[in-house]
């Protein structure tokens, strides 16, 4: 999602009186509630579809929901969608819109583009997911130049985070947010929880920032940060369990945000936080945080990148080390500040 935010800015820019909708998960929905370039988030409940189809029980209630979902989206009538995405499920949604024009990009993963009428040809080399989006507008003759990515705050988001800040003695500037988590599906990207201790440390004892262990509403991810904080010492916390507008805005206030290859990856660099983030499986030319500036950490295996879905040996993330991410992390964060 965070990655098309600036193909909806060059829309909205081409197309200023258009009524534009995005459809979109719920774990995701929060960053399109109030948007001011969209007019509208539909939310598809994906998870709770995938949930039904695991039993032979829950197929009749999955197939009544979808139905609804359908006619929802043909009663708007829309003229035209965009699969941005290129995958079954994209694809599949893209079609079901029923709109006379459908275009996404002309090979899609999981043959998407079998669902569409208008389909653009992509470069075949690796391209960024940014860029990838603004291709398909550019070749509606949409110009796509300096179209930034835009994130809504609310005064409620910014209080939040200025309670957390106040009552954790943390100053705008003055500390580095870790993410450590990842979605139970990228859960092989994942670092020891002892070296992002040992990270934590350091950026307090070399670079003068204290760090804030920042999670998701799993029960497990709450767990793990709890874990490392302790294990890190006074210099590290727990934050509470932000929305994703609220994480956004904890971004722009810290110094250097440091992360796996995962969503609020891609926030904080939308933000403009200084982002080091240590790829693994994945190939950082099609999914490295995009805007502003970010340090990749990786290691050169010939397993790498790749396409798996779990992995028992993840030697591509154990091969980065705390002096690697260190290394990285000085050179964002610039001279140390005492606190």
């Amino acid at each position: 999602m965070i990655n098309t935010l600036p193909a909806l800015t060059a829309l909205r820019r081409a197309r200023p009186d258009a009524h534009i909708a995005w459809v979109c998960e719920s774990a995701s929905a929060g960053i399109l509630e109030g948007h001011p370039l969209l007019d509208e988030a539909i939310v598809a409940a994906r998870t709770r579809w995938s949930a039904r189809l695991k039993s032979l029980r829950g197929l009749p209630r999955l197939a009544g929901e979808v139905r609804r979902f359908a006619r929802e989206l043909r009663a708007r009538r829309f003229d035209a969608a965009i699969d941005f995405q290129g995958n079954l499920r994209s694809g599949v949604i893209t079609w079901l819109t029923r709109a006379p024009l459908r275009i996404g990009p002309a090979r899609g993963k999981e043959l998407s583009h079998l669902f569409l009428n208008h389909r653009i040809p992509l470069p075949a080399e690796p391209m960024h997911r940014v860029e990838r989006g603004l291709a398909l507008l550019r070749a509606l003759g949409i110009a796509v130049a300096d179209a930034a990515p835009v994130i809504p705050v609310t005064e409620a988001d910014r209080a939040s985070v200025d309670a957390f800040l106040a009552a954790s003695g943390l100053a705008a500037g003055g500390f580095a947010v870790v993410h450590a988590g990842t979605s139970p599906f990228g859960r092989y990207k994942q670092w020891p929880e002892e070296r992002w201790a040992e990270v934590a440390r350091r950026l307090d004892s070399e670079l003068g920032l204290r760090t804030a262990f920042t999670r998701g509403p799993a029960q497990s991810e709450t767990e793990s940060a709890e874990a490392m904080a302790r294990a890190a010492g006074p210099c590290a916390l727990v934050a509470p369990v932000f929305s994703l507008r609220e994480l956004g805005e904890l971004c722009r206030r810290c110094r250097l945000f440091l992360s796996v290859d995962t969503g609020p990856m891609h926030l904080a660099s939308a933000v403009g936080a200084p982002v080091v983030a240590l790829f693994g499986p994945k190939d950082p030319r099609l999914y490295a945080p995009y805007f502003g500036l970010r340090a990749i950490v990786e290691k050169p295996l010939d397993c790498r990148p790749c396409r798996k879905r779990a992995c028992r040996d993840p030697r591509c993330m154990l091969a980065i080390m705390p002096d690697d991410v260190l290394a990285a992390a000085r050179s964002l964060a610039g001279p140390r500040e005492s606190h």
